[in-house]
């Protein structure tokens, strides 16, 4: 396994995911996040769509619009089956609208700021 440049947190956002798939077709997704960093995702929900690295994914959330390129993707039968790790090549530190954990920090802020953020919903 590789070392993570940054600790990663544990969130399940709802995204649009577009762009061109390793068939050459045009795909447009209503999809998730798994979990986040500033410089990544991980995406669950893509098993119905043929990507492999390389591939560029335009990811849009609420206002927001960002460029991401495929890493890895997980293998058919596995449990990382529909799901791709995706690597930021112009997305604003800001892209998420949360502030991510730090190098020595735990994500547990960054799911009290979702928990927050979705009582103001209510």
């Amino acid at each position: 396994m590789c070392k993570r440049k940054r600790k990663r947190a544990t969130m399940v956002l709802a995204v649009h995911a577009a762009g061109e798939a390793s068939d050459g077709t045009h795909f447009e997704r209503l999809t998730h996040t798994l979990d986040v960093a500033p410089g990544g995702v991980r995406l669950g929900g893509m098993q119905q769509v043929p990507l492999g690295p390389g591939n560029l994914i335009e990811i849009r959330r609420k206002f927001r619009r960002a460029m991401f390129r495929v890493v890895w993707v997980g293998k058919p039968g596995t449990p990382n089956c529909g799901q791709v790790g995706l690597e930021a090549t112009d997305a604003p530190p800001d892209f998420w609208g949360l502030e991510m954990p730090g190098e020595n920090e735990s994500p547990v802020a960054v799911r009290e700021q979702i928990i927050a953020s979705n009582a103001d919903i209510r």
